[in-house]
């Protein structure tokens, strides 16, 4: 994995257990995210689906890891930090959110990764709500 995109993974890692901290509110959904958080978001869930790419086909996903730290740059650590709320209820639920899009995520990470899929539009986030009943 590329250098510069390692720091990021390593706080989004060291950050995903707040979302257990969180108190019993209405979720956040992707459409309460600010532009900076969306950012975030959005590059969290491309970089996932690259790595799920370079598990699979390895030098497509070293040439799309390595594309994408060039393309975020050496400033993406530093915008990914900036993008987090001080507000540690507000934190919680995001990355409850961001959870939440990666159980969305896991099927087509494990079943479909293809390039293809880096640009596509976020997943619907998971929920815990049961389905409805069938009519």
């Amino acid at each position: 994995m590329p250098r510069r995109v390692l720091p990021l993974v390593c706080l989004c890692a060291l950050l995903l257990p707040l979302a257990s901290c969180r108190e019993e509110n209405a979720p956040l959904g992707v459409s309460d995210l600010t532009p900076a958080e969306l950012e975030y978001v959005t590059r969290f869930v491309q970089l996932e689906r690259a790595r799920a790419v370079s598990l699979r086909d390895r030098p497509a996903g070293e040439a799309l890891l390595d594309s994408m730290a060039a393309a975020w740059g050496d400033s993406a650590l530093a915008r990914a930090e900036a993008a987090l709320s001080p507000d540690t209820d507000r934190l919680a639920a995001f990355h409850d959110l961001l959870s939440r899009l990666l159980e969305a995520e896991e099927d087509s990470l494990l079943e479909n990764p293809s390039p293809e899929r880096l640009t596509a539009p976020l997943p619907a986030p998971a929920t815990d709500d049961p389905p409805p009943p069938p009519s």
